[in-house]
Order: C-alpha cells, then sequence, then structure tokens
C-alpha cells in the first residue's frame, strides 16, 4: 500500500493527498499549490526542533520553504528532478538566530581581543594608522584591561604613533573607551566634561588620559563621521560573509536608524543572504511608528518581509563590568567604595518606554548588573499597570547578573532573558574577584532562569565574538577560558545542549514574533538551516569546539557550502 501511494505521490509531485502523510512523509497541505522541489537532503540527521516529532531523515525545500519532511525513500522520490544531497548521516539543524548582535561593526573597526599588554596594543595601534590615510578616523574595538592585569590604557599609550588620525578604541562592552589627543580635541572634550576620566598631580590642571564614559564617550563618538555607503555596505558584506560560515541564519541587530538604510540597499540589490530584526534606539521610536505607518517597510504587517523586518527599540540601563559602571546593589569587592549607576534618569526613560509600548513596539532594555535588571523589570511591571496584559514579549538583553528574587520575575512577568553565554567563559575569569561568590551564584543564571520558566536566547555581541557553537559550549560547560574552572565555573548554571541549541532556534525565533517561520525545521517553515560535521548532541561536551559548520542554508539557498564536492 505504501509503494501505491508513494507513486500517486509521484505523479502529484508534491507527496501528499491532501496533506496526508504518505509513506512517512509529511508534507505541506492543500492550501500550498503544487510546486516544484528545489533542493532536497537525505540520509541525514535532521533535529527539527518540533518536540513532536524531533528526528527525521530526510527533507525536501520548494519556494524557499520546507514542504515535506521524512525518510529519505520518500523524499527521493518526491525530489524529481531537484538537487538530492546525500549528507552522509551529519547532522542537520534549524538555522542559528542571533538574538544580540551589533552587525555592521565588522567594518574597518580594528579588533583588540588579542592584546595582552600595553606594547602589543601601541604596536597594534601604529600598525593600522600606517595603513591609513592621514586625518582619517582609526576605530578600534574589544580591548580588555583585565588580560594585562586591569591598568587601563592611557593616550600617552597611542598619541606618539597617531599624531595624524583621530582615534577611539571602544572597550570590550562598549560603555568605555579610549581615545587619543586628536580625538579629544576635535570632540571639544575637556577636563570637567562629565565622564571624561583625568589624572596627575595638580588639581588645578588635570590632565586628561584619554578614557572616556557617558558624556564624554557619546560627546565624541557624535564627531565621528558617518562612513560613507560603499564603506558601509562592505561592512555588511563582510558581516554577512561571518554569518554563513557560523550558520547563522537570522539576527536581532542592535543599532541605529541609519542602519536601516544599509539593510534595504542589500535587499534591493538583491545581496541580504541574512534575516534581520532591526532593533532602533528607544529615542527614535516616535520616526520609527510614523515610517510603519506609510509602510515604509512594506510586507504583510507593515513592519517588513522575511528579509527585513522592524517594531523594536533598545535602551541601556546601565554599563559594564570592565569599566565598573555596571549598577548593583552592593559594591564591587574588589572597588569598595563603587556601586555602578543607572545611566538613564528613570522618569525620562518610564516615558519614552510607555509610549513605544503603546505604539506596540517591542522593548528591549539592555541590563547588566543586579541593580539596572531589577529597574528593568520594575519598569515592565509599570508598562503592564498603565497597558494591561498582551502579547508583547519584553525584552532584558544581556540579564547578566540577577538577584535570586528577581529570576522568578522572568517567568511570572513573561519577559524574555536575551544573554550572551560566550561571555560566560569571558568574565567568569574575573567574577569570583569583581563580585564576590554568592552573587556569581546568579551570574549568567541561564539553568534558574530556565528552571523558573523563564524564555532564554542566546546571541553573540559581535559575530566575530564567538560562533553559536562557541555559545553552546559556553553555556553547556562554563570552562572559562584561562582553564582554571575545568568542572565549569558556577557549575550548577550549567544547561544541557538541547536546552542550549533551543536558545539559538525555537526559543530565539519566538523573541523576534518569527516563530511560525523561523526556528524549526517543520513543514511550512522557511528552509533556513545549517549541516555539522559532528553529531552536537551526542559528542562530549569538551568536543563542541571542534565541530564545524560545512553548509548554510538560508530560505532554500545555500550560501555557505563544505560539504560538496568541488569542480574544477
Amino acid at each position: 500500500m505504501a509503494r501505491g501511494l508513494t507513486g500517486i505521490a509521484r505523479l502529484l509531485g508534491m507527496g501528499c493527498v491532501a496533506g496526508v502523510s504518505l509513506a512517512g512523509l509529511s508534507c505541506s497541505g492543500p492550501e500550498s499549490p503544487p510546486a516544484p522541489v528545489t533542493l532536497a537532503l537525505v540520509n541525514a540527521r535532521i533535529w527539527t526542533g518540533d518536540p513532536g516529532r524531533p528526528w527525521v531523515d530526510a527533507l525536501a525545500v520548494s519556494d524557499g520553504r520546507v514542504v515535506a519532511v521524512g525518510t529519505s525513500d520518500a523524499i527521493e522520490v518526491l525530489a524529481g528532478d531537484a538537487e538530492v544531497i546525500d549528507v552522509r548521516q551529519r547532522l542537520v539543524l534549524p538555522g542559528f538566530i542571533d538574538t544580540h548582535t551589533h552587525l555592521l561593526d565588522l567594518g574597518d573597526s580594528l579588533n583588540l581581543a588579542s592584546v595582552r599588554s600595553r606594547r602589543q596594543f601601541s604596536t597594534r595601534i601604529a600598525t593600522a594608522a600606517a595603513d591609513r590615510p592621514a586625518s582619517s578616523w582609526l576605530l578600534g574595538r574589544e580591548w580588555d584591561q583585565r588580560l594585562w592585569g586591569d591598568t587601563l590604557p592611557h593616550r600617552d599609550w597611542i598619541d606618539r604613533v597617531t599624531p595624524n588620525h583621530p582615534v577611539w578604541l571602544l572597550q570590550r562592552d562598549q560603555q568605555m573607551g579610549l581615545a587619543n589627543a586628536l580625538a579629544l580635541a576635535r570632540a571639544g572634550v575637556v577636563a570637567g566634561t562629565p565622564g571624561a576620566q583625568t589624572a596627575g598631580d595638580d588639581p588645578e590642571d588635570p590632565e586628561l588620559t584619554g578614557i572616556l564614559t557617558g558624556v564624554a564617550k557619546r560627546q565624541l563618538e557624535a564627531v565621528i563621521p558617518a562612513p560613507p555607503p560603499p564603506v558601509r555596505d562592505r561592512a555588511l558584506d563582510n558581516a554577512l560573509r561571518e554569518a554563513a560560515v557560523r550558520g547563522v541564519t537570522s539576527v536581532h541587530h542592535i543599532g541605529t536608524w541609519d542602519d536601516l538604510d544599509v539593510f534595504r540597499r542589500a535587499l534591493d540589490d538583491g545581496r541580504l543572504t541574512l534575516r534581520v530584526y532591526a532593533a532602533v534606539p528607544i529615542g527614535a521610536w516616535v520616526r520609527l511608528d510614523r515610517a510603519v505607518g506609510v509602510r515604509a517597510f512594506g510586507g504583510p504587517d507593515d513592519r517588513g518581509d522575511e528579509w527585513l523586518r522592524v517594531g523594536a527599540v533598545h535602551l541601556d540601563f546601565d554599563g559594564s563590568l570592565p569599566a565598573r559602571t555596571a549598577a548593583f546593589d552592593a559594591a564591587y569587592t574588589d572597588t569598595p567604595i563603587e556601586t555602578g549607576r543607572l545611566g538613564v534618569d528613570i522618569d525620562t526613560v518610564r516615558a519614552l518606554v510607555i509610549a513605544a509600548d503603546n505604539a506596540g513596539m517591542q522593548i528591549m532594555a539592555r541590563a547588566v548588573g543586579d541593580r539596572a535588571n531589577r529597574a528593568a523589570l520594575d519598569l515592565y511591571a509599570q508598562v503592564v499597570e498603565r497597558h494591561g496584559t498582551r502579547d508583547r514579549r519584553f525584552r532584558v538583553e544581556l540579564a547578566q547578573h540577577l538577584s535570586p528574587i528577581d529570576i522568578a520575575r522572568f517567568s511570572t512577568g513573561r519577559v524574555l532573558a536575551s544573554a550572551l553565554p560566550f561571555s560566560t567563559i569571558h568574565e567568569g575569569r574575573w567574577i569570583d574577584r569583581q563580585l564576590g561568590p554568592e552573587r556569581a551564584r546568579t551570574s549568567f543564571p541561564f539553568r534558574a532562569l530556565l528552571d523558573a520558566g523563564a524564555v532564554v536566547t542566546f546571541g553573540s555581541g559581535w559575530l566575530d565574538r564567538g560562533s553559536p557553537l562557541d555559545g553552546i559550549y559556553a553555556a553547556v560547560t562554563r570552562r572559562t577560558l584561562d582553564g582554571l574552572h575545568p568542572q565549569g565555573w558556577v557549575p550548577h548554571q550549567r544547561l544541557t545542549v538541547e536546552e542550549a541549541l533551543r536558545a539559538y532556534t525555537t526559543a530565539a525565533a519566538y523573541a523576534g514574533f518569527d516563530e511560525a517561520r523561523t526556528g524549526a525545521l517543520t513543514v511550512g517553515r522557511l528552509a533556513d538551516f545549517v549541516i555539522v560535521d559532528r553529531d552536537l548532541l551526542t559528542v562530549p561536551s569538551t568536543d563542541i569546539p571542534s565541530i564545524r559548520v560545512i553548509m548554510t542554508v538560508v530560505g532554500g539557498d545555500i550560501i555557505f557550502d563544505r560539504l560538496r564536492p568541488t569542480t574544477s
């Protein structure tokens, strides 16, 4: 009987009759007209993300969507003349969704993450300056003073080698940066500018160190000229390549209003190979609301289409641990007089958030310290009190350090935690010293959040900071990068591989209101998937960093391929 039904499926060209499963095949129902299959995977181990049917052997793609899943024999019949890829029992996963990234910061910005000393710092800047035209800005990021003994860099480190280039170098967490003398002069930052660090023996004539936070940081960044469109387009192209190699098929981009033009150009030119959910600063919510109202982004719901969507606004509640500007209830243990500070005026932010929520915007509130997280949760409660309960999916970005009582509020309040798992094994090297062991117990509290019933999603911060596979490794092992915690730093907060995987797939899709289209490999969803060279779900957790993505597919198009043999 099964053979006869398969013959009927072959004649229909779609492998289903009125949506009925044939010979182990699940396929599109009668509302989807027959269309030729364009790509098929067979002989695979496909983790679908669907709890009702987590594993299948094969799938078929048509018109950018999954149209059938089932056995390899049935899919091969269904495929007809389409390309059929024998995956040879490798693992296929839904495409990874990065829920917190700054997509366009991978352009000309110099990555200083590997710097381990003052000498390396100065040398890297000197080399970069030599390759740039005089008077052009030199931008960098990712330095972390804790890697060379917790001494903040000084502009003296770079002034001598950059006399003709204004320089601005962001610390890893973006809440602090180093400027050289020329950049300070162009921005008009002087001693006394709030957030401009000074030093020196003469209190009447303090010397700028070049370290800027808060107002001074924003003042300097305001004078950095916007890169011309071709430069920004190249930055996006670099990010698209990085995403493809890492198996990232969708991102939630935390950026600026001007970033939207970069994405739209790529979409119009057919260059966008990544789905983007773009969030803009909360101060731009009125502009965003008006743009949505005039269908500036098109799409069936006025907020975009399958490739570029809007509707989210972001804000920062505090700073960072390295800058000691993350806001805590108690003082840092290594700086007893410092508790950090909230970086926003609560009354002003409350008015903005309530107005944006009333317009139907999703709120993404970044919070690091326990006091900042409580302020974000309190604000959410005030929004609900004002506008009532609805499916708003309010998000706390990072949610790094929580008090035990606030962990439960993520679930009872239906607040999502959008975390950076790779930061666990980076920051875990210093948190015990900076915060003490008691607060460390609920730092990056992924297990506690899930056990409380909260939705947890994962992102990178920057695509080149750590791949989703690296993030999964970090969440599962919590083995810090210094090798000092082989059983895991705060091991009771570890996740299983499948829990971490869901944070990058099904939960991530939900966080962007896109669970009906992405996050799982079921019939009708977009054909976004990755193939990896080893079975993530069965290898020892310590082997996860050695796993490589060998194919990335977005909308049924292969955009990265190490699997198929190349022909000369």
